[in-house]
This record gives C-alpha cells, structure tokens and sequence, in this order.
C-alpha cells in the first residue's frame, strides 16, 4: 500500500509548528509579565527609598505590582495559550511565509480531509501527485524563516537586564532589600543609611535656653539674637546638606516648607546661621540618605530687655572751669582726664547691667538704684569712670527670665584732646622787616587756647645771645583763651647802641593751664633786619617801583575793559542787533577782568598801608605829629579783637583826624602815602564792588531796556575807577622823583662830610 505523505509528512510537520508556536506563546508572555512586575519593583523601591513613602501608599504599590502580574500573565500567557488552532490555519500561516508553495499546502490539507465520496469526480492522480509534490516542496523549507525572533529577543534581555539587576542590588545590600520587602508588605521599618545627620546647638546660657527631649530640641532666644547650627554627619558625608525649615504660627501650625543650604566646613560638618531671629520656627537637618537628622529644633523667641534712657554726667578737670555737663544718648564726650557718671534704665525688669569697653575690654558692673517718679518706682544702674582715653562701649542687660540683649548697640567714647596753645606772626608780616638803628620794632601776636594761656614770653636775640626776655601776659589776670598783644620796643636799645649789622631773632613761647602737663607751643622765629640809610631807601625805592607797576598793570586792564563796555552799550543803541549770548559773553570777560582789578587794589591798598608803617617805624616823618600817630596806634592796638596785621580802620582814623584837623601836617612822608591808601582804600571798599555787582545785575538783566541803565552806571564807575588809577599813579610817580631827589642831597652830603674830613686831616698833617 503506498504511503499517505500528507499524513506521514505534512500533519505531524503542522503539529510540529504549531509546538513551536506555543512555546514562544509561553516564553514571551512569561518574559513580559517578569519585566513589567521587574520595572514596577524598581520603580516603586526609587520613589520609596527617596520619597519615604507611608505605608498605605507603599501597600498600594504591592496591589498595583500583583495586579500588573496577574494581567500580564492573563493576557500575554493564558490568553494566546488557550488559543485553538486547525491545520487550515497553520497551512495558511505556512503558505503566507512560503509563498512559493502556491496554496499547495491549503489544497492538500484540504483534500485529505474530504471524504472519498465526495472525491468521485476527482482525478485520484492528480490528487496523488499534489500531495507527494507538496510533501517533497516542505521538505525543502527552511522553517527557521517561520519566526521574528527581535521582539521576543529585546522583552527577554530587559526582563534579564532587570532581574539581574534586582539580583545584584540584593545581594550587594540584603538589608536594603529586606527592608524594601518588608515595608512593601506593611511593616514601618526605615532602610539602613550610610549617612546620619547629627544636629548641633549652643549650649544653655544667657544667650538662649534649650531643652532636649526625645527626638526634639526646643530653644528660646531674645529676639534679634543669631542662632548658629551645626550638623556632623557620620558615616558617608555628603556634597550638600539642608536644613528643612517652616515658620510657626501663633495657631500652632506650620507654614510652608523650605530648604535652607548650609555652609560646608572642616571635620565633616556643615553650618548655617540665622541672623537676626523674629517670630518663631522649626527645622531638620536633611542631606545624602538621611532626610530627618537626629532631632527636630523648635525655636521661639522672646522679646529682650533694652536701653531706654542713657544720661552721662560729665565733670571736666577743675582747671578748666567748665561746670558738670550733661549728655542724652549714649554718646560721650569729654576732656581726658574728666569724671564721668552714666546712669541706664531699662524696658524692663533687669537682673544685671554691666558696661562693656570694646577696646580695652574691661567689664564693670552698674550699680541699681531704685528711684520714684510720678509713674511708679524703677531701677537705674548707675556706673562711674574717668575719661582716658576715646573707645566704644556696650551695656549689657541681663533680663529676669536669664536672656541678655543680643543687640545691645555700641555707643562712642569720644576723648577730647587739651591741645597744646597756638599763635601766629601777625606783625611782622614775613622775614623782611628792615629797620634803621633808630627804629621802632613793632611787634603783634595772635595767641589762643582751648582752656586758658598762662604765659606768652617773648625772646629777642642777637649775634646768637638773648638780649630781652619778657613776659608779655600780665600775671594776676584770669588765663585768657585768646591774647592780641602789640608791643613796641626801641631798636637803639635793644642793640645796645652798636649798629654792626647783625639782625634781631625775635621768638614767642607759649603756655596754657593744662593739668598735671603744661602744654607749650614756641612760634618760628622772625628775622629783623638792621639796615643803613641808603639800604633802606633802596628797599623802600622797590616797594614803591612794584606798586607803580601794579597800578600801571590795573589802569591798563581798567581802561581796556571800560572800552569793551563802551562797545557794547554803542553796539546796542545803534542797530539792536547784538544776540543774548554775545552780550554775556562780552560781559563775563569784562567781570573777569574787574575781578583782577578786584585784586590788584587790594594789593595795592597793603602794600602803601606796609610803606606807611615802614615810613613811622623808621622814623623818617620828620613832623612832630609822627609820635602822635604812633600814640593813637598804640591806643588802636590796646582795643584790638581782631586778628589782623594791617587794620584799615586805624588808617581810616588817621585820614578823618587830618581832614578835621586834630591831627597835624606830615608832610614829609606819612601824608602823601595816607592820602594814597584813602585813594585805594575808597576804590577797593566802594568803586569797585558797585561795578562787579552792576555788572552781575546786568548779566541777568530780562532784556536791553533793563539792561543799558545799568552798564551805563558800571561805565561811569569804571571811569571814575580809571581816573584814581591815574591820580595814583602821578602820585606814585611824583614820590619817586621827590625820593630820587633826597637820595641825591643825602650822596652829596655823605660826600660833603667826606671832602671835609680829608680836608681836616690834611690840615692836621
């Protein structure tokens, strides 16, 4: 009997598929539960060991972990397993990998399982050889092609991936696992750590109170103290460690969280410090695998006993003269060496006040006093130092409830120096006082102290020995703080009637009333020089020549600038066409030039008030009338406060006496160079400033009718500004022709006086 190929071959090769088709059903179900319950697992162990999460939540991620399982296994193992396949199917399935089989393999299967009645109108031949010949194309299919084996590939290395990876996490750390179990199944237990936080504190004192109970630490603090925490960690140190921190309502609830980074620092500790401390708070220390710490810190604070009131009483030392003093505020000032008595009082009950130096660092105690007003009865502290020296201090207040003020707020110690006395040269003036042998020497000080002047000496040398040495403050009077002395003194006598030439070296020394050490101050000395006749008379001959240039350089100035202004008030009136800022422009460059002029009068004014006096010191006024001035300047000087080396008041006086009368003619010297400083003095307290502040009026003058009245008043003292310069100068120029002239009868009589001694001595021969 020939064989039947379709079921020798073809049925048990469709049966053979078909196991092979199941046990990939089973492989990559299986593969696909174990990585989605694999993922789950890692998942929810990240978010539990991170998150810590409660247990209900991680009771929940059990559910979902078995509920993922058991659909996996339903749907990707169950479900395609309890799928029923025919050989119709897995020919098609056959024919669609192999299409060149040609529906061979449908046809045959097909056929074979048709009865053979119903075959009668069929060739059995042809039937026959369709199956051997499907029979002999399978045997040539290479039905490795049959399945994809990439996706069953990827699910079963992530499912492998996974579980090794969860192997090996087990086994490198097995409490963490257990652990990871057993709270997965409901127990409270915490995962092992490689860090923990442990929380440090200031110890109890005046500066806070803590108390330590199970887990919790609470701290009170006066309000505005700084609360500085540290946290150790053991084990692992980590890169970063926070502190967890919420405001406390007064409810007792708590704000909302925020993380406050802290300050690494040697020895495996971190730092922070909360500055300034108000309301209150709570906190944790959280960082690496340690999210709690060892504690949890409760912070209140209350609110500090303060200054109220600071009242210093100072007592300078006795020399000064100087009553008690009273000071409001915490600053102190005082002479060195003062008594000072500080009293405080405070905002509320105090236990103790000390009064701190922040530089030298001494500590003393302040004294309660209990003292009674209208409001009730109080406490003061009270405290007694001696000024030494200028430092800051502090009063520290420590409250009834043990907290001292964390603020307590510096206050200056201000050390007021008594300075040594001081003084300056007014007469003379420089180094180049000369002075004939029969000369006056004047001479004027300005002296001062903070406190008092003892004594002012004056020393006068010459050839390098004191000559005189006197005392110029009187001795019974009460130690003045400012000292204006004049003194004159008689060249001839202080030269001892030798005139070789030397100068005088005058000298002041000074000394106040400063306790227990006399403060001292000595001027540098003056130079006086002693001249002859025809050296002064050259001297005096400069001076003159440098005024005459000053007032040739001023008329010259005065004289272009009124030609400017006389410009500009023609310009003006005739075409109305000059623009706002050419006029300014041409009247800023006339004020700058009044302001030389400015200048060069009152040049001009010292320096004939300088040749007057050098003219009286000298005694070259051969009037009587002379010693009469010099008597009125002594008078002057007696009534002098202020300090100044030349007074145009004592001038003005002089020039008023002569027009009136009661003073006579000196005609010599001294009334030519007194009518020349009335001259300046005029331009210089009158002329002058009318022009410079008419010409300011103008420069903001609205337009040119208001303008052109006041440049007409400038342009008239200007003109008469230009005719004193010249009256002066003639002036100037008639003194030095009238000095030449005495300086020629002065040669011939030296001359005179020579020819006769020769003649006496060639008489005597």
């Amino acid at each position: 009997m020939p064989t039947d190929p379709v079921a020798s071959q073809l049925r048990p090769l469709l049966a053979k598929q078909l196991g092979r088709l199941r046990n990939r059903y089973l492989l990559f179900g299986i593969s696909k539960a174990v990585l989605w319950v694999a993922a789950l697992a890692i998942l929810f162990f990240v978010l539990d060991r991170w998150l810590r999460l409660p247990t209900p939540i991680r009771l929940m991620h059990l559910c979902a972990s078995i509920g993922v399982g058991i659909y996996a296994i339903t749907h990707f193992v169950r479900y395609p397993l309890s799928k029923k396949f025919t050989e119709i199917d897995l020919a098609l399935w056959l024919e669609h990998t192999y299409p060149e089989l040609h529906q061979r393999l449908v046809s045959a299967v097909q056929l074979h399982s048709v009865d053979a009645p119903e075959l009668r109108n069929q060739s059995r031949a042809m039937i026959d050889q369709l199956w051997h010949e499907t029979a002999a194309r399978t045997q040539e299919l290479k039905l490795d092609a049959l399945f994809d084996n990439r996706a069953l590939s990827r699910v079963m290395v992530l499912a492998a991936i996974l579980c090794a990876g969860i192997c090996t996490g087990a086994v490198i750390a097995p409490d963490t696992a257990r652990t990871f179990a057993m709270r997965h199944l409901g127990f409270q237990i915490d995962y092992p750590r490689e860090t923990t936080l442990i929380i440090e504190l200031p110890p109890a004192g005046p500066d806070l109170q803590r108390e330590d109970r199970a887990g919790v630490t609470e701290i009170i603090v006066p309000a505005g103290a700084d609360l500085h925490v540290s946290v150790q960690a053991l084990g692992i140190t980590p890169k970063e460690v926070f502190l967890q921190m919420s405001s406390l309502k007064k409810d007792g609830t708590t704000g909302s969280e925020r993380s406050v980074p802290m300050t690494p620092r040697p020895g495996n500790r971190f730092r922070h410090v909360f500055r300034r401390l108000s309301g209150s708070l709570e906190f944790h220390a959280r960082g690496g695998d340690d999210d709690y710490g060892d504690r949890r810190v409760i912070v209140r604070t209350v609110r500090p006993a303060q200054v109220a009131t600071l009242m210093a009483t100072v007592m300078p030392p006795a020399y000064t003269g100087i009553a008690s003093l009273e000071q409001v505020g915490g600053a102190i000032e005082a002479l060195v060496g003062s008594n000072v008595d500080l009293s405080v009082i405070a905002t509320a009950p105090v236990r103790k006040a000390t009064m701190v130096f922040l530089e030298d660092g001494r500590r003393v105690d302040l004294s309660p006093t209990i003292i009674t007003d209208d409001s009730g009865a109080a406490t003061e502290f009270q405290v007694s130092f001696q000024m030494a020296g200028s430092d800051r201090y502090q009063i520290e207040l420590l409250a009834d409830n043990g907290l001292r003020n964390p603020n307590p707020g510096n206050y200056p110690i201000s050390a007021l120096q008594d300075y040594a006395p001081v003084a300056r040269w007014l007469l003379p003036e420089d180094d180049t006082l000369a002075l004939l042998p029969t000369a006056l020497l004047c001479l004027r000080v300005e002296a001062r102290d903070d406190f008092g002047l003892t004594d002012v000496q004056l020393t006068i040398e010459r050839g390098g020995e004191e000559i005189l040495t006197r005392a110029l403050l009187p001795a019974d009077q009460t130690p003045p703080l400012k000292f204006l002395p004049t003194e004159l003194f008689e060249v001839n006598e202080l030269l001892g009637g030798e005139s070789n030439g030397d100068g005088l070296f005058v000298q002041i020394t000074l000394l106040d009333n400063k306790v227990p050490e006399t403060g001292t101050a000595t001027l540098p000395r003056r130079i006086v020089q002693i001249v002859d006749p025809p050296e002064l008379a050259a001297l005096i001959a400069k001076s003159f020549r440098r005024l005459r240039e000053e007032v040739t350089s001023a008329d010259s100035i005065q004289t272009d600038r009124r030609n400017r202004l006389n410009d500009l008030i023609s310009r003006e009136e005739e075409t109305d066409a000059v623009s706002n800022n050419e006029v300014a422009q041409i009247l800023t460059g006339i004020e700058v030039g009044q302001g030389r002029i400015a200048t060069s009068v009152n040049r001009m004014h010292r320096g004939l008030m300088r040749a007057f006096d050098l003219h009286l010191w000298n005694r070259l006024e051969t009037s009587q009338h002379a010693v009469t001035v010099i008597e009125l300047f002594r008078e002057h000087s007696a009534n002098l406060t202020e300090p100044v080396a030349l007074d145009p008041t004592f001038y003005r006086d002089l020039t008023s006496r002569r027009k009136a009368g009661t003073l006579g003619a000196m005609e010599a010297t001294l009334d030519p160079i007194l009518q020349m400083i009335d001259m300046t003095d005029q331009l210089a307290q009158d002329n002058v400033p009318k022009v410079q502040s008419l010409l300011a009026q103008a420069q903001v003058a609205r337009g040119q009718n208001d303008r052109t009245p006041l440049l007409m008043k400038a342009q008239a003292q200007q003109q008469h500004i230009e005719q004193v310069l010249k009256q002066l100068l003639l002036r100037l120029e008639e003194w030095n022709d009238y000095q030449d002239l005495v300086q020629e009868v002065r040669a011939l009589r030296d001359r005179q006086r020579d020819l006769q001694n020769r003649t006496e001595q060639v008489k005597g021969k």
